[in-house]
């Protein structure tokens, strides 16, 4: 009697705990491991059982979260006190998974209902790597003294962009290097734009260049490949012409060049709205503090601001 009543109040109570076999992914790959049930202390009826891989992505202050894939176990069953039951698990990621950095992390979320009794939750973090293609190309510049920003792997609602500052190389004369990528079976394709310091402040060099697998295989001559591409834009940063769709939106470049299979595509097709949403409404609010702070007029808040602003232009 004592046992069945601390077990509906949690105490005692069945437990879920998802296995898996690494916590280390490169996007596409195969995600296996074994769903395990333990019994507590009294019989417990188990409604059903929900596995949620969530891609959460922190914008600002926020945290933006995702479900990508759910597994339910939607059959009822009775686990007996001290029970062991245990069930495979396998999913194969998506290829263009946004990579883990410290603005983007993965949970395996999972559910045990479990009937006149608390349920359980388990937590599972897993982190998506860099493809090897793409993680060529960060070692090479790694091996030039590059060093990734904390605020590298970030995504604007649209792409993730990888950001470095020098160590070595071009040290005092860069102050950062950003790039985005998009792979295919032939090699990566990147949009690099460097700051560059000159003698009338700071310039943007932009270019895009493809990396043939070929020249991603051969270390030495990648790496001195990108040191030139990157002393000729400091050089000649004007030399370049910017590009004329840096966002990429529809996934295109300059020239209508396909960036199909662009690194993080997968979240701008289930996270890009929200994204950019909450940027606009962060730049709206500090638009709006300018304008009171200069005319001393009150101007309404959040979604009121964005209603009328929506309302303005539909009527023009």
């Amino acid at each position: 009697m004592i046992k069945n009543l601390m077990a509906k109040l949690g105490k005692g109570g069945a437990k879920v705990d998802l296995v898996l076999e690494k916590e280390d992914y490169l996007p596409g790959e195969e995600v296996k491991g074994e769903l395990l049930i333990h019994g507590g202390t009294v019989d417990q009826q188990i409604n059903r059982i929900q596995i949620d891989l969530r891609l959460n992505i922190r914008v600002k202050e926020k945290t933006l979260s995702h479900t990508i894939q759910s597994f339910p176990f939607p059959q009822s069953f009775t686990v007996q006190p001290a029970e062991r039951r245990s069930f495979p698990f396998n999913y194969s990621l998506p290829a263009n998974l946004p990579v883990s950095g410290n603005h983007i992390f993965y949970t395996f979320d999972t559910h045990l209902d479990i009937a006149a009794g608390v349920d359980h939750h388990d937590h599972d973090t897993i982190r998506i790597h860099p493809p090897r293609q793409l993680q060529k190309v960060l070692d090479a510049l790694s091996q030039l003294g590059f060093r990734e920003t904390y605020d590298s792997r970030s995504f604007n609602g649209q792409t993730q962009e990888f950001e470095l500052f020098p160590t070595q190389f071009l040290q005092g004369q860069v102050e950062e290097v950003e790039f985005i990528a998009a792979l295919d079976s032939s090699g990566v394709r990147l949009l690099l734009e460097v700051d560059v310091f000159t003698g009338f402040g700071k310039q943007e060099a932009r270019r895009e260049l493809f990396l043939e697998n070929d020249q991603l295989d051969d270390e030495s001559h990648l790496q001195e490949h990108l040191r030139g591409i990157l002393a000729e834009m400091v050089n000649n940063p004007s030399g370049f012409p910017p590009m004329q769709n840096h966002s990429f939106q529809g996934h295109t470049a300059r020239g209508g060049t396909n960036w199909g299979g662009m690194v993080g595509g997968f979240a701008a097709g289930i996270l890009g709205g929200m994204v950019l949403s909450e940027l606009a409404e962060d730049g709206l609010e500090g638009l709006s503090e300018t304008i009171e702070e200069a005319t001393d007029f009150e101007l309404p808040d959040g979604d009121e601001l964005l209603d009328d602003i929506g309302d303005f232009f539909d009527e023009d």
